[in-house]
C-alpha cells in the first residue's frame, strides 16, 4: 500500500528556521501539513532526557487520515542553542488503509521499523516520496502480551476510562508494550480510533486518548484533572510497573 511521509525537525531552510514540517511527499496537502506541524513536538518535548529516548505516537487528522510518528533525538541543535535536535519522522495513511493490520497501529510501526523507516535519518532531505508498505502485517496478535491477572485488570481498567474521557498512566516501565496491553483487548473497529504517545510531555496542542508518564506531582496531576484528563497510577503488582 502507498504510504505518504513527512518530516518534522529543527533546520534552516528556505522556507523556515528552527522546528518546522521541513519535508513532506506530495500527497500531503497544505491542510494536512498544517495539523502535521500542530501535533509535532519541538524542543526538550520528549519526556526522558538521555540520547536513545523516544516517542511512538498515533494519531487521526481527521476521519479519512492517520498518522503513526516517531520522535527520537538527533545531533546537537544548528542553531547551537545547546540540547538536541529532535527529528519526527511520519507515516500519513488513510484510515481505512489500517484494515490490513486489524486496525492496530503497533502492528504497521513493526512492519515499517522492520523495513528502516520511520528511523533516524543521515540528513535532513529537501524531498520526500510515497513509500510502499506491504497490504497487511507480517503477523498477528492473536493473545494479549500481558496475560498475568493484575496487567489484565489494569488494562480493562485503563480501556474503560477511555470510554469516558483520555487517560494518562503513570509509571509505566515500558509503555509500548503498555499501549499493546491495551489495544490487544479492543475489537478491531475501536482500536484505530485510540490515539497514544509512549515518550511526549502532555500539551494542549496533542489530545492524545493515551499518554505516559513515569511520575507525576500534585500540581500537574491538578493540571490534567482540569484538562480532563484521568490520571491512573500503574499498581506495583502490574508486570509493567516501575
Amino acid at each position: 500500500m502507498q504510504v505518504e511521509q513527512a518530516l518534522f525537525t529543527s533546520a534552516q531552510t528556505r522556507h523556515a528556521r528552527g522546528y518546522h514540517l521541513v519535508a513532506r511527499s506530495s500527497g500531503i496537502t497544505d491542510n494536512m501539513a498544517k495539523a502535521l506541524a500542530v501535533w509535532s513536538p519541538s524542543h526538550d518535548s520528549l519526556v526522558e532526557s538521555h540520547a536513545a529516548a523516544e516517542s511512538l505516537n498515533y494519531y487521526r487528522l481527521n476521519d479519512e487520515w492517520a498518522a503513526l510518528t516517531r520522535s527520537v533525538n538527533g545531533e546537537s541543535e544548528y542553531s547551537n542553542r545547546g540540547g538536541l535536535r529532535l527529528e519526527t519522522n511520519m507515516l500519513v495513511f488513510r484510515a481505512s488503509q489500517l484494515a490490513g493490520y486489524d486496525h492496530h497501529p503497533l502492528l504497521l510501526a513493526d512492519t515499517a521499523l522492520s523495513l528502516g523507516h520511520l528511523r533516524l535519518r543521515d540528513r535532513t532531505p529537501q524531498q520526500l516520496g510515497t513509500i510502499e508498505l506491504p497490504q497487511s502485517s507480517w503477523g498477528r496478535i492473536d493473545e494479549p502480551g500481558l496475560n498475568d491477572e493484575s496487567s489484565h485488570e489494569f488494562a480493562v481498567r485503563v480501556i474503560k476510562q477511555l470510554t469516558r474521557s483520555r487517560v494518562m498512566i503513570i509509571g509505566a516501565a515500558r509503555p509500548k508494550m503498555m499501549v499493546q496491553a491495551v489495544l490487544d483487548r479492543l475489537p478491531p473497529r475501536v482500536r484505530g480510533r485510540v490515539t497514544f504517545s509512549t515518550g511526549l510531555r502532555p500539551s494542549l496542542h496533542r489530545p492524545f486518548s493515551l499518554q505516559f508518564l513515569p511520575q507525576l506531582d500534585d500540581r500537574l496531576r491538578e493540571k490534567m484533572a482540569s484538562a480532563d484528563v484521568v490520571c491512573l497510577d500503574v499498581p506495583a503488582t502490574v508486570a509493567l510497573s516501575h
